[in-house]
């Protein structure tokens, strides 16, 4: 299993030393002190994220998928109600690091598409049903060779949680029609997984250069990406995570079904994790008793701490609203709309800020993505 060394911050002066010496070499092109600072800044932003969040946590991911198979593996052999809670409590913990990493879904890894292989979200039960009614042999594989929608994290929720009690769930792998094969689809799945966990971490590795290097302005630059992604995922949990179920598209008719996870109640669960990688993002806190360089050091360089503030005191609105709600989305949204209403217009204040606010303070451009328009 893949495994790093996580280094702290005390390299970055080697590395930004390099662009500095690169900047000091073209000061005859009429690169002012000024853009040295903007430089500086970007590159040790861009290291701390890499360095101590991206690749962090993409590691820690391919650890959590390890463990998912390997428990998955002993429900196969000793079917109980024991290993089969044991199995979703390591599913839950798997989903928290991913939402997390989620976030990350830009440059070569957004273009390799293998965010859908990990998770896409709704599931196509009908398909996976279909797969473990029929007759051809169920190993990664046949999971490899299917559409993304009948595997990863969103797939293994189907199988593994219900809306009843978790008897239904064991019995569906003990006595149901076609047993056996619904735990050769469950352990498929779970290799499939780790495999494609590995193949992300991978990717960042061979990323490392070209993400950290990259701080030019425009679209092409690191920092620019990390802001529309930032944005990107504001605006999914504003329109597709919280609007569309309750009723923004349907004139208020609330719709759970398109609650994302509701199987396992862990729709707000989502909702926290990436609010937390928004928030570690934004202020690159990653290491303890170290300089941990981000958006914020970015804004103070060019003066606008008052922007720095009130982004900040957003995501603290946010995190007041969660906290707020005390039972399973899937339960508030039809209990208490009301507080799952105040917390879509907690994000959306914060989305005024990143989009509007910093992306224009720091030059940034905004991208077209799947959320616009809607």
């Amino acid at each position: 299993m893949l495994r790093i060394n996580k280094r702290t911050l005390t390299i970055i002066p080697i590395i930004v030393a390099a662009v500095l010496l690169f900047l000091w070499s073209c000061n005859t092109d009429g690169i002012s002190e000024s853009e040295y600072q903007i430089q500086y800044t970007r590159t040790a932003q861009l290291d701390n994220i890499y360095e101590n969040e991206i690749l962090v946590l993409s590691n820690e991911f391919t650890q959590k998928t390890s463990l998912l198979e390997t428990t998955i593996q002993n429900f196969k052999t000793t079917t109980t109600l024991e290993n089969l809670t044991n199995v979703q409590e390591n599913w839950i913990t798997t989903l928290k690091v991913w939402k997390q990493l989620e976030l990350y879904n830009i440059g070569a890894i957004e273009n390799s598409f293998i965010h859908f292989e990990i998770n896409r979200w709704a599931t196509n039960t009908s398909n996976i049903d279909a797969y473990i009614d029929g007759i051809e042999t169920l190993d990664e594989t046949f999971i490899t060779s299917k559409g993304s929608s009948s595997k990863g994290l969103s797939a293994l929720e189907y199988l593994l949680f219900s809306s009843e009690e978790n008897q239904k769930v064991l019995n569906s792998f003990t006595n149901d029609l076609n047993f056996e094969r619904r735990l050769d689809y469950l352990m498929a799945l779970s290799i499939n997984l780790n495999i494609k966990s590995n193949d992300l971490f991978n990717i960042w590795e061979n990323e490392k250069t070209s993400f950290i290097s990259s701080v030019e302005n425009g679209i092409s630059g690191s920092q620019n990406q990390l802001t529309n992604a930032m944005i990107n995922l504001i605006e999914e949990i504003i329109i597709s995570k919280l609007g569309n179920p309750l009723g923004d598209k349907t004139g208020g008719v609330i719709n759970l079904d398109a609650l994302e996870a509701t199987r396992s109640k862990s729709s707000l669960i989502i909702i926290q994790e990436h609010l937390n990688a928004l928030k570690k993002c934004y202020t690159g806190q990653l290491l303890e008793n170290e300089i941990n360089w981000g958006f914020d050091n970015y804004l103070s360089l060019i003066e606008r701490d008052d922007l720095d503030n009130s982004i900040l005191d957003a995501f603290t609105a946010c995190q007041t609203k969660i906290d707020t709600i005390k039972n399973p989305l899937v339960l508030e949204i039809v209990a208490t709309p009301e507080n799952v209403t105040n917390l879509q217009d907690a994000f959306r204040d914060l989305l005024v800020l990143i989009k509007i606010d910093l992306s224009n303070a720091i030059g940034a451009t905004v991208t077209l993505n799947d959320n616009d328009g809607d």
